[in-house]
């Protein structure tokens, strides 16, 4: 830095800022004022601070100079992002095509929200987590929900992905089983216990066996693989469009039993759950996830083609031979109104399972269901 020694600060001051104008009749030399001189030096002695020097009728006039406030520009703040974390029921399938569309298009983001998609290492779990909060949101089945309510989790749907059973219970063709009625003594391979016991319930009220008369096995997500390698003789809690196409592609037949035609009333099968005590908490957020999920399925389903192929772009692992051929399919079953409830099927199935003793007492809808355009 180059420092200037005083007087020649103070000449600098006087010329530039202080040059009086010419006087009439006189020289029209520009002169420096008195009171110029006085002001370049009182400003560079630190005194007074620099003022603008100007003529008036008694002489010289300082008029005090201008106060300029700096401040900082205010930061533009983008929408708060509020976080909702969704537990899905399973592997990552078609089904799921909504939240991965809603993602994708940023339908989410609009709504404000950070959606982050978690698949449960074990599929009876994600439940258990929105009752002990550790997840805002979980995918599970209508039936499900019911015998979770009746053990005291307070869980409650707030949603729906598919509003019609997708559950069968499936055979081999080569397997000589041709009705429910030969499953007697068989090995029946399952994801869920609880489910699998509710259904066969259902399944079997009319035939001459009843699940005491089988054996159950736990084989987790690998239903139709079990059944393939001949490690059960039925399966049940099957997703029949994607299972069955499954063996196809391995050269097994299967035979399907659907289990709204065997006995089981309709009910939703993949319901979105939260926890009913912290909903209030949560409600707005929930709402707003909704919309942007509804916006997603109308998208999906006006433009099929296209929605295939962001879907099976944005997740390779479902860019597959057998999906390709079942995502018509798949679209039919698809909620178009997922915040919508259907009340009646919630009181029809409560009473069903009491019928069975499968509950003990009736639990009112309001614990069981709720449609977010209402107060939770």
């Amino acid at each position: 830095m180059i420092i200037l020694p005083r007087n020649i600060l103070v000449m600098a001051l006087m010329l530039v800022l202080a040059i009086s104008g010419p006087v009439q009749g006189q020289d029209t030399t520009p002169t420096v004022s008195e009171a110029a001189v006085s002001a370049a030096r009182a400003a560079v002695n630190g005194e007074r601070p620099l003022n603008r020097v100007g003529k008036g009728k008694a002489g010289p006039i300082i008029s005090p100079p201008p106060r300029t406030i700096v401040r900082e520009a205010e930061p533009i703040t983008p929408p708060p992002e509020h976080r909702l974390n969704v537990m899905l029921d399973w592997y990552l399938n078609l089904y799921h095509a909504p939240l991965i569309v809603a993602q994708e298009r940023g339908l989410f983001d609009r709504e404000g929200l950070e959606v982050t998609l978690t698949m449960p290492a074990d599929p009876s779990v994600p439940p258990k987590l929105v009752a002990a909060r550790r997840t805002e949101l979980a995918i599970t089945s209508q039936p499900r929900l019911h015998l979770l309510v009746e053990q005291g989790l307070p869980l409650i749907r707030v949603g729906t992905l598919v509003p019609l059973p997708l559950n069968a219970l499936l055979v081999r063709e080569d397997s000589g089983i041709g009705s429910l009625s030969e499953l007697k003594g068989k090995t029946i391979g399952y994801a869920l216990e609880d489910q699998a016991r509710l259904l066969l319930d259902g399944m079997l009220a009319s035939q001459s066996v009843s699940p005491k008369d089988m054996k159950l096995k736990r084989v987790d997500f690998a239903l139709a693989r079990s059944l393939i390698q001949n490690e059960v003789d039925a399966v049940i809690g099957a997703q029949r469009h994607m299972e069955r196409r499954q063996m196809a592609q391995e050269g097994v037949t299967a035979i399907e039993f659907a289990v709204e035609e065997h006995g089981v009333p309709l009910y939703d099968e993949m319901i979105l759950i939260a926890n009913r005590d912290v909903l209030k908490q949560h409600h707005r957020d929930i709402a707003n996830f909704l919309d942007a999920l509804q916006s997603a399925t109308v998208w999906l389903i006006n433009h099929p083609e296209q929605a295939w192929e962001l879907v099976r772009r944005a997740r390779p692992a479902l860019d597959t031979e057998i999906n390709a051929r079942a995502w018509p399919e798949t679209l039919r079953y698809l909620a178009l109104r997922p915040g919508v409830l259907q009340e009646q099927r919630y009181v029809r199935f409560e009473a069903y399972l009491q019928k069975r003793g499968l509950i003990e007492a009736l639990t009112p809808v309001k614990r069981l269901a709720v449609e977010l355009g209402s107060s939770p």
